[in-house]
């Protein structure tokens, strides 16, 4: 029997894992971690979010001989700054093999394929062979295949890279309740019809190991990913657009670091980019999560938001509704991340932002701006949390 068949049969991997959650636990309580009661509520569950999707990620998809799909920054699996108009997707891969990956992109308005060294967290940025589904073939039924393999193929050929080790999709929904978001399936070329084998002790007990890691890594790491970018910043000032290590290609990712009392709000002001796909979100500090963008207008994405007249979008961030249509909902946060997203972008605006009392914000819009009564906000996030649940489901 092997040292780590053993380990995992006399419950010593099980009881590493356990302690290991702990201690974990014990890190978000250290100094320079967010500490009021609802931010460490939030903390705490978070940590139960990231457990679930290491070991969906390692122990449930961590075979690549037969991999599968798993679907993560889902309104309850959210870590890293999830962008809330996407459904993201990721499988384990084998550098060595040759995949296939297909599905029905009928009504996919748009999704980008990457394949992944590993995570920012773990210290691996690498980015491969990534594509955009407007670069692919696909079959007049909708049928789309892809090819991911060292060998090259005759078309829609992701060429395998030795560091590859996750295959990632980002499937963009700027209209919640109409754009499709399929299911996509992978298989190994050779495996066709083989169900996988038995269960190994060995290989359960690593891959608990690799969970143990990638919750210990994650735990610490956006906190401190977070500080050191609003140490940089200055509050309540929007940032110019530009790409992030680890992140697609094709993304430019602009911040505003906010901080407001009760009686103010940020008007965040800027061009409609020359983008595929553009919009905002919040983040929030220690963890990097989006709020709860399927209960709240945490987000707007290009389809969500209302541009004016003069062709400039008006997005205003406030603890309270100030009943703007473009209103992105704190969450009672005084202090947080807005980020915005150009996909595909050809030119790259910079927002400008102020800061007023909340019981100006009517008079900072322009006259034909929307503004929703309690029962129209109401009806709004009903739609909202209804077209969620459809997507995430």
């Amino acid at each position: 029997m092997s040292e780590g068949a053993e380990r995992l049969l006399s419950g010593e991997a099980w009881r590493d894992w356990c302690r290991r959650l702990e201690a974990a636990g014990e890190a978000i309580l250290a100094p320079g971690f967010p500490e009021s009661p609802a931010e460490r509520a939030e903390g705490f569950r978070w940590l139960t979010r990231l457990m679930v999707h290491a070991t969906q990620l390692e122990v449930e998809a961590g075979d690549t001989q037969h991999p599968c799909f798993i679907r993560y920054e889902t309104p309850h699996n959210q870590w890293g700054g999830p962008n809330p108009d996407n459904c993201y997707l990721r499988a384990n891969v084998d550098p060595s093999c040759s995949y296939r990956i297909w599905a029905d992109v009928k009504g996919v308005r748009q999704a980008i394929f990457s394949l992944n060294e590993g995570e920012m967290q773990l210290g691996e940025f690498g980015v491969f062979s990534e594509c955009s589904l407007d670069q692919l073939e696909v079959g007049p039924d909708g049928l789309l295949e892809i090819w991911l393999s060292p060998d090259e193929q005759p078309r829609n050929w992701m060429p395998m890279d030795p560091k590859g080790r996750l295959l990632t999709i980002r499937v963009y929904q700027s209209d919640w309740e109409e754009d499709a978001a399929p299911a996509f399936h992978i298989e190994r070329v050779g495996a066709e019809g083989q169900p996988r084998p038995p269960l190994d002790p060995a290989a359960l007990a690593r891959a608990l190991d690799r969970a143990a890691t990638w919750v210990e890594r994650t735990a610490v790491f956006w906190n401190g990913y977070t500080s050191n970018a609003w140490n940089r910043a200055t509050p309540n000032v929007a940032q110019p657009a530009g790409s992030t290590p680890g992140g697609a290609d094709n993304i430019l990712y602009g911040s505003c670091f906010w901080e407001l009392d009760e009686e103010q709000a940020l008007i965040i002001e800027c061009g409609v980019p020359d983008a595929d796909y553009w919009g905002f979100t919040i983040h929030t500090l220690g963890w990097l999560e989006s709020g709860d963008f399927a209960e709240r207008q945490t987000s707007l994405s290009d389809h969500q938001v209302h541009v004016d007249g003069d062709g400039r979008m008006r997005i205003v961030l406030a603890q309270r509704d100030p009943a703007a249509a473009n209103w992105i909902d704190i969450g009672g946060r005084p202090r947080g991340m807005l980020v915005y997203r150009w996909v595909w972008a050809r030119d790259n605006p910079i927002p400008s932002s102020r800061v007023i009392g909340l019981e100006e914000v009517r008079g900072e819009l322009p006259d034909e701006h929307p503004f929703l009564d309690a029962a129209a906000r109401r009806q709004a996030l009903a739609r909202r949390r209804e077209a969620a649940w459809n997507r995430f489901l």
